[in-house]
């Protein structure tokens, strides 16, 4: 068992999976990374996903990480992020003294996934928002 039998998607496609695929594409190309939606969690008005990058390639290193995509409307507009967490050896990477960080990127454009990404940078997890996020994969 490698521990991604949970990381499985869970629900069939839905109203927002064409969305969801073309900003995954989207973010891939940006990251330069495979990006891998792992659970698809729709609501009527926008979506929150688990995504993952690929599995670690160096031996030594382990680096992976893990994130969350999502949509939801700011005054009738839709607002689309992703929050990444960054892991070496399954361990959760953080700035300086931080309790937690984390990348904050935001999508601008039509929800076909042909707008731009801009990566607002790394940002501490002061409210402790993504606590649950400490270890790869959970």
């Amino acid at each position: 068992m490698t521990g991604d039998e949970d990381l499985e998607p869970t629900s069939p496609p839905g109203r927002w999976q064409p969305t969801i695929d073309a900003l995954a594409a989207g973010l891939a190309a940006y990251l330069g990374e495979q990006v891998i939606v792992v659970d698809p969690g729709e609501m009527e008005d926008g979506f929150s996903c688990l995504i993952r990058g690929a599995e670690p390639r160096s031996p030594f290193f382990q680096v992976a990480w893990n994130g969350i995509l999502g949509m939801e409307h700011r005054h009738g507009q839709p607002s689309i992020s992703v929050t990444l967490f960054l892991y070496s050896r399954g361990r959760r990477l953080r700035l300086d003294n931080q309790s937690g960080s984390f990348l904050e990127i935001v999508y601008d454009g039509a929800l076909d996934g042909a707008g731009t990404w801009r990566a607002l940078g790394w940002l501490p997890d002061d409210l402790g928002e993504f606590e649950a996020h400490d270890r790869c994969g959970e």
